[in-house]
């Protein structure tokens, strides 16, 4: 569908989230939950909670002048019929600034002149959001406020606020569309109400995944969820997407790797949990190899941290890095973290890497990456990207399925002359191949059917090269 001025435009219908009721068992619901593959909403399930009647105003009481990081953004502004569309908002697009919770108080109620640092944004033209606070870190001295949250009711006993994040925003403050890689997600709304907008890791295609902002375990889309360009993005048209709106008292389950959206509909406070699984230990070999490899290109590139780095993260060195990657593949080897030390109160690791365990070095990963197989997917992207036909004479089946044939993906052209004596060669441009963001499909793994699929690009013979 396009507007008057022929932009393609989406007007996506998205499903409802199923409602579930509370087992008078939790035991079985904890178990029910980590097997389950799509969301659920818990209605008015936390109305029960002590943290229940929490409010920014009681919050601005009870902390004081307890000061925190808010993100800060400028509101978007979209033409009536939705058609004006809108970069999606990073974090790296924000405003950082230092607040207590009682000049965040008085910001939200108009009253500039004690907003401190947040009265030179203007409150009709900009949002507030004091996002992803460990609860254990930022009420270390409020054991009370952190005693408040309780997810024993879904079979997890063992999780109360020190296992918890808090959220707090005003209306529009919103989180963009990303899926988490680690473990799954519950999540109260306490006060206010929330959009979230969710999809199935089927749709990972559809949403145009990058890792840039690099932030661990979050893989952005390149989308904006709400207001899309259709022309940049097509495939966003045919994503199946899940709807819900929290009130007060509401719980969600988010399954793992399901894609999310969030928005604050009106002053907001939720809090979640995440709940850590048995198969985290490979996701985290995975992102251990994506922190080494995106610090050491953008490091090399030049960029400016600010421009490719979520604020939240932090890169270390390469043998930082390293160390980070041989504690992960230590951790699935036995099953267990490798780490020695205790945790710290806001849940990170002193971490210390046993001396006899094995490790890999920078010459093992870089003998990985480059791979037969890993670079040929790679150069499968970048000629995805350029529309450049694949010319080859190259036998499309794969050495180890003997009876499956496969179609290629991209015009093959036969007839290749094997009397090239230059290290030249040329290609050609497919115009009809559509373009898309390198970062696309980055998030899928590569089977041999797909790596077989792309073999490598064999140049064509110019006439000059011919004997």
């Amino acid at each position: 569908m396009a507007d008057e001025s022929g932009l393609k435009i989406n007007k996506t219908h998205y499903r409802e989230v199923q409602s579930l009721s509370l087992s008078s068992c939790p035991e079985k619901l904890r178990i029910h939950l980590l097997e389950r593959k799509d969301p659920a909403v818990f209605d008015g399930a936390a109305k029960q909670w002590a943290c229940s009647d929490w409010t920014p105003e009681f919050l601005a009481q009870e902390l004081g002048d307890l000061r925190t990081n808010f993100r800060v953004c400028a509101r978007q502004n979209l033409s009536v019929n939705g058609g004006s569309c809108e970069k999606t908002i990073m974090e790296t697009d924000c405003v950082f600034e230092k607040a207590s919770f009682e000049e965040f108080n008085q910001w939200l109620n108009g009253c500039t002149e004690r907003s401190g640092c947040l009265s030179r944004f203007q409150r009709e033209n900009y949002w507030c959001y004091a996002d992803y606070k460990y609860m254990a870190q930022l009420f270390k001295d409020f054991p009370h406020l952190r005693k408040s949250v309780d997810w024993n009711c879904f079979g997890f006993p063992e999780r109360s606020g020190d296992e918890s994040t808090i959220w707090i925003g005003s209306a529009e403050a919103s989180t963009p569309c990303h899926v988490d890689t680690y473990g799954c997600n519950l999540v109260a709304q306490i006060y206010g109400s929330k959009k979230w907008i969710l999809f199935p890791p089927s749709e990972t295609s559809n949403l145009y995944p990058t890792r840039i902002p690099y932030e661990e375990s979050s893989v952005f889309s390149q989308v904006n969820i709400t207001n899309p360009d259709l022309t940049r993005f097509p495939a966003f048209e045919n994503a199946l997407g899940y709807e819900v709106i929290l009130k007060p008292g509401d719980v969600l389950f988010v399954p793992k790797k399901w894609w999310h959206y969030v928005e604050s509909l009106e002053t907001s406070i939720s809090m979640n949990t995440w709940i850590e699984l048995d198969c985290d230990h490979l996701e985290r070999v995975k992102e251990a190899l994506i922190r080494t490899l995106v610090s050491a290109l953008k490091k090399e590139e030049g960029a400016a941290e600010e421009t490719w780095l979520n604020p939240s993260e932090e890169i270390g060195t390469h043998a930082q890095n390293m160390s980070y990657l041989n504690r992960a593949l230590c951790a699935v080897k036995q099953g267990t973290s490798c780490d020695v030390d205790t945790p710290n109160l806001d849940g990170t690791l002193h971490r210390h890497m046993d001396r006899n365990q094995t490790t890999i070095s920078t010459d093992d990963l870089i003998n990985s990456i480059t791979s037969p197989e890993v670079i040929n997917a790679i150069m499968s992207k970048a000629l995805d990207k350029f529309g450049i036909f694949q010319t080859i004479n190259l036998s499309l089946e794969s050495p180890g399925v003997v009876d499956q044939k496969l179609e290629p993906k991209q015009t093959v052209k036969n007839g290749r002359n094997m009397n090239c004596n230059s290290s030249s060669g040329s290609y050609e441009l497919d115009e009809s191949v559509r373009s898309e963001p390198f970062g696309s499909g980055f998030f899928e793994s590569s089977t041999e059917q797909e790596i077989s699929e792309c073999p490598p690009l064999k140049r064509v013979c110019t006439d000059e090269e011919r004997n």
